[in-house]
C-alpha cells in the first residue's frame, strides 16, 4: 500500500525531534557535577532505614538564653537543649512548615543548606533560616565543599551569605565528594578552608561526611574538629581511627510532620551536648 509522501515526511520528522529529545535528556549533567561554570547541586544520597526517636529530660524553658562568649563579648542567639535529635534540610524539601516541624517532632536543632562551591545560594535558605529561628529550633547553616573550586572563592562565597549574627550553631561543612583531586590535595585545601572559616566565625566548623569517605580521606587528620558522621545503619558507625563524633546522620528517609517527603535524619552523640557546637 502506497502512503501519501506527506504523511511519511510527517513521520520522519516526528522520529528525528524525539530522538533529538531523548538525546539532549542524556547529556544532561548528574546532580554533583558541573555544567560549564554551573554546579549542580548536591548528589542524591542512598534510602536507608531510620532510628527512633529519642528524648531527654524536659527543661521547663524550651529556649536556653544564650549564654555571653567570653570570646567575643556578645551572643549569638539561642540554644534549644530540650531532644538529641535533629534534621538538615535544603531546597530538596521545598517550603517547609516550621511551627509544626517545632511542635510535633521533638527536634532541637536544624543545619540548613546556605552555599556550595563558589557560586550557588540554595534558594530556601533565607526563608528556611528565619522560619526555623522563628520557631525555637537551634540553627546552623552548611557549605557544600568542592574540593576543585578554589578554596579561597568557596570563602568569599560563605562569608557573602552567611552572617554571623544570623547563627545559633557553628558552620557545618559537607565534604562528600573529591571533585578529582588526590587526598593530599583535598587534605590541605580543607585545612586552609577550614581554618580561614574559624579565624572568620569565631569558631570551628562542624564537619560532616560519609563513614566510609572518612575512613578512605581522612582518617588521622582534622582530630581538634567536631564531626557528623553519615551511616544510615541500625547500629552506630565506628572510624577506623577511633575518633569519637558528635553527631550521626542516620537516615535520609526520616519523616518529620511539617515537611513534604524524605528528609535527613541526626542526633547527639552520648556525652555531647549541643552547647559544645554553640555560635
Amino acid at each position: 500500500m502506497k502512503l501519501d509522501i506527506k504523511i511519511i515526511a510527517s513521520i520522519v520528522l516526528c522520529f528525528c525531534v524525539t530522538s533529538s529529545a531523548f538525546a539532549s535528556d542524556r547529556r544532561k549533567p548528574k546532580k554533583g557535577t558541573s555544567a560549564g561554570n554551573a554546579i549542580v547541586s548536591e548528589p542524591d544520597r542512598p534510602v536507608r532505614h531510620g532510628r527512633p526517636e529519642e528524648a531527654i529530660a524536659p527543661l521547663t524553658d524550651f529556649l536556653l538564653p544564650r549564654k555571653e562568649d567570653k570570646s567575643s563579648g556578645k551572643g549569638h542567639g539561642n540554644i534549644n537543649t530540650r531532644y538529641t535529635q535533629g534534621i538538615d534540610v535544603s531546597h530538596y524539601q521545598y517550603a517547609i512548615d516550621w511551627d509544626r516541624v517545632a511542635k510535633n517532632n521533638n527536634i532541637s536543632y536544624v543545619y540548613i543548606k546556605a552555599t556550595e562551591g563558589n557560586s550557588f545560594v540554595d534558594s530556601y535558605y533565607q526563608r528556611n533560616l528565619e522560619g526555623a529561628r522563628k520557631a525555637g529550633i537551634s540553627v546552623g547553616c552548611y557549605h557544600f565543599y568542592r574540593p576543585n573550586v578554589d578554596w579561597r572563592q568557596q570563602l568569599a562565597h560563605l562569608k557573602n551569605n552567611v552572617r554571623k549574627e544570623d547563627q545559633d550553631l557553628v558552620p557545618m561543612i559537607d565534604i562528600e565528594v573529591t571533585g578529582r583531586v588526590s587526598t593530599s590535595k583535598l587534605v590541605a585545601d580543607l585545612q586552609a578552608f577550614c581554618q580561614a572559616v574559624t579565624d572568620y566565625y569565631g569558631k570551628r566548623p562542624l564537619l560532616y561526611t560519609y563513614r566510609n569517605f572518612y575512613n578512605k580521606h581522612f582518617t588521622g587528620y582534622f582530630r581538634e574538629y567536631q564531626w557528623m558522621i553519615a551511616a544510615y545503619t541500625s547500629s552506630e558507625p565506628r572510624l577506623e581511627d577511633g575518633r569519637d563524633y558528635i553527631m550521626w546522620q542516620y537516615s535520609d528517609k526520616g519523616s518529620i510532620d511539617g515537611i513534604r517527603g524524605n528528609v535527613d535524619r541526626s542526633c547527639l552523640m552520648g556525652g555531647f551536648s549541643l552547647e559544645q557546637l554553640r555560635m
